[in-house]
């Protein structure tokens, strides 16, 4: 499986899309649809990316397209990703957060003695995201090896 990307909602979809670009060592592009939305694109084999979508569209289920509406966004809502950097380690993704004014917190998920270390974050202090450096992709990839081996 290969996840190609996934997609962020954004009051201010320029300043999301810089600062993940900015973590990630990726570039943003513009798409020309839905309007407004940018590609934090990661310039990989795989085409790994995320887009930025303005955080007022929503899916028009008459039309099965997306449109601005006048909604609030979801309070609390549990989705998310996690993601990993190479060009930017724990204390850089943390000081980026603060330095935004955005909530971050250095976490661990998984038992004592186990599991991995993630930067769990809030995007607009709003959205879940959940990022890393090469140090804790390791981690998590041992992790999650290793819980997949156990339940074969």
């Amino acid at each position: 499986m290969r996840i190609h990307h996934f997609t962020v909602p954004a009051r201010e979809p320029h300043r999301v899309a810089a600062v993940l670009a900015e973590i990630l060592g990726a570039r943003v592009l513009p798409l020309p649809h839905p309007v407004g939305t940018l590609l934090v694109y990661a310039d990989d084999e795989d085409g790994s990316a995320i887009e930025v979508w303005p955080a007022e569209l929503r899916i028009n289920q008459a039309a099965t397209d997306l449109e601005p509406r006048d909604l609030p966004l979801p309070e609390a809502w549990p989705h998310h990703a996690y993601v990993t950097s190479d060009a930017c380690d724990t204390q850089a993704i943390l000081a980026i957060f603060a330095r935004e004014g955005w909530w971050a917190e250095l976490a661990h998920n998984g038992p004592p003695n186990g599991g991995f270390s993630l930067v769990r974050g809030r995007i607009e202090n709003h959205t879940a995201i959940e990022l890393g450096g090469r140090d804790m992709r390791e981690q998590y990839e041992a992790f999650v090896g290793m819980t997949a081996r156990r339940a074969s």
